[in-house]
């Protein structure tokens, strides 16, 4: 990616490659580049560990909808459909049906337990992610989801404040 080409996080503040702050995010390339590198190895990795593109997508959406973002919302909404066009897991996210699957219910009570009350996170939750047969690699990965997609809906806040500040 080069310094002038728009990442996800531009996209998602709604800025143009020429915009002032699209050129200020710029001024620290470095950033960008590992911001866009972050959202690559979490959602189009290499070796997803038995966590699908389609469930990571799944689980970003319910971190979205836990933090009430919109944008992030639509934008995880939109990926998990490209990777689950049945829309399978999107009902299961926004239904609530996450209880006819013992795996995907503890995923997303992790998801939802890390990213609304993380202090009550304890070595059990780990180990119930386990017990459903998630691997080691899968719950790295869904641990660096859950902490990627809070601070980028951070970052995003920032951006659409100095946005609006214009």
């Amino acid at each position: 990616m080069s310094d002038s080409d728009a990442d996800v996080l531009d996209q998602l503040a709604g800025l143009s490659p020429d915009s002032p702050l699209a050129a200020l995010r710029r001024q620290r390339p470095d950033v960008v580049a590992h911001m866009q590198g972050s959202d690559d190895a979490i959602f189009r990795p290499k070796d997803d560990g038995g966590f699908v593109p389609a469930e990571r997508a799944a689980a970003a959406l319910q971190v979205a909808l836990g933090l009430r973002d919109e944008i992030l919302i639509a934008h995880y909404r939109e990926r998990l459909h490209a990777l689950d066009p049945s829309e399978t897991l999107a009902e299961r996210v926004s239904d609530g049906e996450v209880s006819r699957d013992k795996r995907w219910a503890t995923i997303i009570a992790h998801v939802d337990r890390v990213t609304k009350e993380p202090e009550s996170a304890q070595p059990s939750d780990l180990q119930a992610l386990s017990a459903v047969g998630l691997s080691d690699h899968a719950i790295v990965s869904l641990s660096q989801l859950i902490a990627y997609v809070n601070f980028q809906s951070r970052v995003l806040a920032g951006l659409r404040m100095l946005r609006e500040a214009r």
